[in-house]
């Protein structure tokens, strides 16, 4: 028998991912989300509420772009079967 997953949600809100990106030191990380993230910002498969869902597409969106920039690293981080720690590494020489 499996135990049923934790209903997931975004770890983090906007304010405080650009609060620890405005103070974190090259090779800091911190996760944004815990879950399956592709599946939890999508409507039709995602168990979130709209607006924690909106929240987490922001944060996602957020860590993506800084990290096309170049400022951030993300990383995932296996938790448990079926989660996954979703990480974003701040860059060497990498505020935005």
């Amino acid at each position: 028998m499996t135990a049923a997953a934790a209903p997931c949600a975004p770890v983090l809100d906007e304010c405080a991912f650009l609060a620890w990106i405005n103070r974190a030191a090259p090779g800091e990380r911190i996760a944004y989300h815990e879950g399956h993230l592709a599946c939890d910002r999508t409507q039709v498969s995602s168990s979130l509420p709209p607006m924690v869902r909106a929240e987490l597409n922001r944060v996602a969106g957020l860590a993506m772009t800084l990290a096309d920039a170049g400022h951030l690293l993300l990383a995932q981080r296996r938790i448990a079967e079926n989660r996954v720690a979703y990480l974003a590494i701040m860059a060497k020489g990498g505020r935005a």
